[in-house]
C-alpha cells in the first residue's frame, strides 16, 4: 500500500512546507500586541464620564486619576497627553488652583506641542484668582 518512492514533485512539497511555516509564523506574530506607549488605565473613561456630566464626583476621579498616576510610575510607563491638563481641571473644580498649575506644569514639560493652551489656562486661571485678591 505505502511505497519508499520518493514524491513525484519535491520541490512542491518543499514550497508547500515553506508556505505552511510562513503561515504559522505570520499567524502566531499577528496575534502579538504590542506595547502601549502610554499607561491609559481609566483615564479615558473617566473623561467621557466628565463629558457626560455624569462623574460629578470630583473627589473621586482625582483620586481615581492619582492612582493612575501610582501605576503608571510602578510600571514605569509614561502617563498619555492631556492626562495631567484633565487632572488639573478636576482639582481646579475642587478648588485647589495651586495642583491645578502644577499638573498644567507637568502637561507643559511632557509634551510641549500643549503649551499654547496651557499656557492659555494658566494665564486665565491666574487672572481670576488675582481679581478676589484685588477686590479685598
Amino acid at each position: 500500500m505505502f511505497s519508499n518512492k520518493a514524491p513525484r514533485c519535491p520541490r512542491l512539497w518543499r514550497g508547500l512546507r515553506w508556505a505552511g511555516i510562513c503561515l504559522s509564523v505570520g499567524v502566531l506574530t499577528a496575534c502579538a500586541q504590542p506595547k502601549s506607549l502610554y499607561s491609559w488605565d481609566s483615564y479615558q473613561p473617566m473623561v467621557y464620564a466628565y463629558l457626560q456630566e455624569e462623574g460629578e464626583d470630583y473627589a473621586a476621579q482625582v483620586q481615581t486619576l492619582e492612582e493612575n498616576v501610582e501605576s503608571a510610575r510602578a510600571t514605569d510607563q509614561a502617563l498619555p497627553p492631556g492626562f495631567r491638563a484633565h487632572l488639573g481641571l478636576l482639582y481646579l473644580k475642587l478648588g485647589d488652583g495651586a495642583k491645578a498649575v502644577e499638573q498644567w506644569e507637568g502637561e507643559k514639560n511632557a509634551f510641549p506641542e500643549s503649551s499654547p493652551f496651557m499656557n492659555f489656562l494658566l494665564r486665565h486661571t491666574t487672572a481670576q484668582a488675582d481679581v478676589p485678591a484685588q477686590a479685598q
